[in-house]
């Protein structure tokens, strides 16, 4: 090999380990840019199908913002009439927030990287677009999850500012004020818009205003992690992810994901088959 390529195959190497994803869980990026990104979870279990909060999405639809979606598998195929309305817009990034919103930290290692491949292929199929990042259900993590996620390209991506939207046990006003208070630069906040945060709409058009008073910009969860000046900030591995739910869930589920068994292009994921953890879908998780 002469030198000139030898040069050129090095150039070439830096810049594929320069664009793979960092091998941590993600809970914002330090920046010096006045940027945040906000984030909605449209989750669904196979026994629980949620709903479409369209009031929420309305808003960020006449505000035009970008935003980042995390679906679970089971969502889109449930709102079919959504997703389709979803996909027309041009300001959602797609994120994968798992088939079934499993705890993955409690999954075999085929299920668990089933279940961010089949929503994979169900989110490209249904969107016409690729998820860019997964945030792990509940945010339950371990590097088994992150090398499942990077196993796929993305980044495993959680959040550094809680609405605590979730389940309707936090008042608009308390949604507006932790948010506004906890928001900086670099900072992903997370929000629900599967119907389950009744207080989202109330509280997203003083915050989206109270934002924009304090000089941030939105930005999806993508561009925030190619800023120029980006450094990832990992966040705390969790076993059995937020704190509130741990005494709900028995040591070693499992919910039954969907195996890793090859299915031809086109054909939708079996739903499980196992019975679903103790204690039920995940309800008041912030993730």
């Amino acid at each position: 090999m002469s030198f000139f390529l030898w040069v050129l195959a090095l150039l070439l190497q830096g810049d594929k380990e320069k664009d793979l994803p960092p091998a941590i869980a993600i809970s914002g990026v330090a920046t010096q840019e006045p940027v945040v990104a906000l984030t909605f979870d449209a989750c669904a279990t196979t026994k629980q199908a949620n709903g479409f909060d369209r009031k929420v999405f309305e808003i960020l639809e006449h505000e035009h913002i970008p935003v980042t979606i995390y679906f679970t598998g089971t969502w889109a195929e449930k709102h079919p009439s959504a997703i389709r309305e979803i996909a027309s817009t041009d300001w959602v990034e797609v994120g994968n927030h798992s088939y079934s919103h499993s705890r993955l930290t409690l999954l075999r290692p085929d299920r668990l990287r089933a279940q961010i491949h089949y929503t994979n292929r169900i989110l490209e199929r249904t969107l016409g677009r690729a998820p860019l990042s997964v945030r792990p259900p509940a945010g339950a993590w371990n590097q088994d999850v992150v090398r499942a996620a990077n196993s796929e390209g993305m980044p495993l991506v959680l959040w550094s500012v809680v609405s605590g939207d979730a389940g309707g046990h936090v008042p608009a006003e308390r949604i507006d004020r932790v948010v506004l208070e906890q928001a900086k630069p670099g900072s992903i906040i997370i929000f629900h818009i599967n119907g389950r945060a009744p207080f989202t709409k109330k509280a997203l058009p003083d915050i989206i205003a109270g934002l924009r008073a304090k000089g941030f910009r939105f930005v999806t969860v993508s561009q925030l992690l190619h800023l120029p000046d980006a450094v990832p900030i990992k966040a705390k591995p969790s076993r059995l992810g937020y704190a509130k739910l741990k005494s709900r869930q028995p040591k070693g589920a499992d919910d039954g994901a969907p195996a890793p068994v090859e299915r031809p292009p086109g054909e939708m994921p079996s739903p499980p088959t196992s019975p679903a953890p103790a204690g039920g879908p995940i309800e008041n998780s912030p993730g």
